[in-house]
């Protein structure tokens, strides 16, 4: 079943948002939404929404980031369904409070879509999860591409555990801005891409996103931290092959998450951005295309 895409950007108050946004890069937006539609599907009881992109034989899986829909990474779906791949983009359900629920959820998209294995790409919160998803489903996972995300802290597990205690008694306009100037601290500012970014994260948070969806998005990160244990040996039978891309200026991956994630993955090859922060997908997104497409075409 296929649905039209819910946020129309001919909306004046949408419109609005991007006042600031370079017309190029709306031009761009409205191109990807008036030419995608959202394709659904029940797994396990669970309602799941998905963008299938392309036509491409290598597929590519992209587990979306913090603010869990698919569409937020439009970018690099029309970039590699332009390049001959066939993306797989799913939103995350907001009523999906564990890991392994979610990553059997994208497994179960992926049976709907008839695709038997994937690259696996996932940046921050989607790295965690692609992270997760290896270690259930190897066997659906053809290459995996981490970028910008660590591996489970019990410490970190421990603080979002605690603020979910009075997260969940908020309303949601303030919880929706709590979550919003936590997201804004990862954008670059003063850059033309960071201006489209900040407008798309304004128009999610405000006509797209529930109270359930941001609180379960926390409390799948606690679960990871909390719940979770890898080793440098959970994929040594793995046949797949890994890319890390990684920061150097990274406020989420600080020195010594980057170290334990490459001693977490010994055989993962490395990238290292410098000066990007965060946002090295924006700031340097040519030459972070390239380093993607230079190793799913090994």
């Amino acid at each position: 079943m296929t649905q039209p895409h819910p946020l129309k950007f001919q909306d004046p108050k949408i419109a609005k948002l991007y006042r600031d946004v370079p017309a190029e890069q709306i031009a761009r937006l409205r191109e990807f939404r008036a030419t995608q539609t959202w394709k659904e599907t029940t797994i396990r009881g669970v309602a799941w929404r998905y963008l299938d992109v392309g036509q491409g034989a290598p597929t590519l899986l992209i587990p979306p980031g913090a603010l869990g829909t698919a569409e937020s990474g439009w970018q690099t779906i029309s970039h590699f369904a332009e390049r001959g791949y066939r993306v797989i983009a799913p939103s995350y359900p907001p009523s999906i409070t564990t890991m392994n629920e979610l990553v059997d959820g994208l497994a179960g998209v992926m049976d709907r879509a008839e695709v038997g294995k994937a690259h696996v790409l996932g940046g921050s919160y989607g790295g965690v999860v692609a992270q997760v998803f290896v270690r259930r489903h190897p066997d659906r996972t053809e290459k995996l591409v981490v970028s910008h995300a660590g591996c489970p802290d019990p410490e970190r597990g421990r603080k979002i555990a605690g603020a979910l205690r009075w997260l969940r008694l908020l309303p949601m306009g303030l919880l929706r801005a709590i979550v919003k100037k936590r997201l804004a601290g990862l954008l670059p500012e003063g850059h033309a891409a960071a201006a489209m970014l900040a407008a798309y994260v304004n128009e999610v948070m405000t006509y797209e996103a529930t109270k359930a969806g941001l609180l379960n998005g926390f409390r799948r990160a606690a679960d990871f931290d909390l719940n979770t244990t890898f080793t440098p040996e959970d994929l040594a039978d793995w046949p797949g092959r890994m890319l890390l891309i990684m920061a150097d200026d990274d406020p989420s991956t600080p020195e010594p998450v980057r170290q334990a994630m490459q001693a977490l993955y010994p055989q993962a090859e490395v990238h290292m951005f410098h000066g990007t922060g965060h946002a090295a997908p924006i700031l340097k997104q040519e030459k972070y295309y390239s380093v993607l497409e230079t190793f799913l075409e090994k």
